[in-house]
């Protein structure tokens, strides 16, 4: 089986296509621009605010675009497996009860969830769901650094305003 989660370049996320579902880009050069500079964020000052928020925002935006196409992607997903345990149900399980000879109350959840599992759609789509899931949960965690960031360098920006100093002032520890 190929990887799942494969790349075209060194920033471009894909999932393939899977069944009906098509295939997932994302473009990710923005965020690891801001990942690697977020070092940075812990020296900010007046001259470098403007390009690192900048930088975070840019990739913040970013995020919460891929976030809302991995939503899309999950819901049809959702729909994939549905579907898939429709045709399940409605075609090959109850052929399957009558050609094993299983009584009407024999009929358990337990045999229906064991009878969905050896079929390859439901484990497609079932397997995708958990893909988009672990993507979405990683996204997510990536926005909340950029949010942090962003808040500790508003911080660290307001308390250099609020202490009056500025220009070579700002980096004079020691006068004398």
């Amino acid at each position: 089986m190929a990887d799942p989660i494969s790349t075209v370049s060194k920033t471009t996320l894909i999932l393939p296509q899977e069944g009906k579902i098509p295939e997932l880009r994302l473009e990710m050069a923005k965020i690891i621009e801001a990942e690697h500079r977020i070092i940075e964020a812990k020296t900010v000052n007046p001259v470098t605010y403007v390009d690192l928020e900048n930088c975070f925002m840019e990739s913040f935006r970013d995020l919460k675009r891929h976030i809302s196409s991995v939503g899309y992607q999950l819901d049809l997903a959702a729909k994939a497996l549905e579907i898939a345990k429709s045709d399940l149900l409605l075609d090959k399980y109850p052929e399957y009860l009558e050609s094993n000879n299983f009584k009407k109350s024999q009929d358990n959840g337990d045999l229906r969830m064991a009878f969905f599992m050896r079929d390859p759609a439901y484990l497609a789509a079932l397997d995708r769901i958990n893909q988009l899931k672990a993507l979405e949960s990683n996204l997510d965690g990536k926005i909340k650094v950029m949010e942090n960031v962003c808040r500790y360098m508003r911080k660290q920006m307001d308390l250099i305003l609020r202490s009056g100093l500025s220009g070579r002032d700002l980096y004079l520890t020691n006068k004398g």
